[in-house]
């Protein structure tokens, strides 16, 4: 005669069982398609990745196709890049709160007032060389340059002018003491 104490414990064996062989089955599934996922993004990084070089380097292409073409563009563009990236560095009057260092006094201090004044004097002095006639080019950068040679010299040079013989006049003075 079979106790029902061992049917119940067979059962509960025979469950058991079933249900580690399951989760066991399920474990190996999800290792499945964890790596398959990982595959996957790894191919599409790489895939990615090579797309960025190839758009990278179709576009230096191109650009340097563009500058072989038109020279001039490219200079004026990299000459407004310099001066916007001139004017985004030098210090804005006014502004400093630590004290002036040593090398600070030796040097000309240059505003964003001086450098856009330059600026806009130059940008004046090429577009009424530009805009004075429609001839050669020869005659035309002729009065480019003798454009730029008259520019306004109002107090955006004058100043800068200033400030560089002030600093130049100091430099020359501590060299006189230092030596006497």
């Amino acid at each position: 005669m079979v106790s029902p104490v061992k049917e119940v414990s067979s059962a509960a064996r025979n469950a058991q069982d079933t249900a580690e062989s399951t989760i066991a089955e399920l474990r190996e599934s999800v290792t499945a398609l964890a790596k398959e996922v990982a595959d996957i993004a790894e191919r599409r990084t790489r895939a990615a990745r090579q797309t960025a070089v190839d758009t990278a380097e179709a576009g230096a292409s191109e650009l340097r196709r563009s500058i072989r073409r038109q020279p001039v563009v490219a200079m004026a563009v990299a000459a407004a890049a310099g001066a916007t990236l001139a004017l985004l560095v030098v210090p804005r009057s006014g502004s400093r709160s630590a004290p002036a260092s040593r090398w600070d006094s030796w040097t000309p201090n240059i505003t964003r007032a001086d450098l856009h004044d330059i600026a806009d004097n130059i940008s004046r002095s090429v577009s009424r060389a530009a805009h004075s006639g429609t001839a050669s080019i020869t005659p035309t950068f002729e009065r480019l340059v003798e454009a730029l040679s008259r520019v306004d010299t109002g107090s955006s040079m004058s100043s800068l002018v200033d400030k560089a013989s002030g600093w130049f006049q100091k430099a020359q003075d501590k060299a006189k003491e230092k030596k006497g």
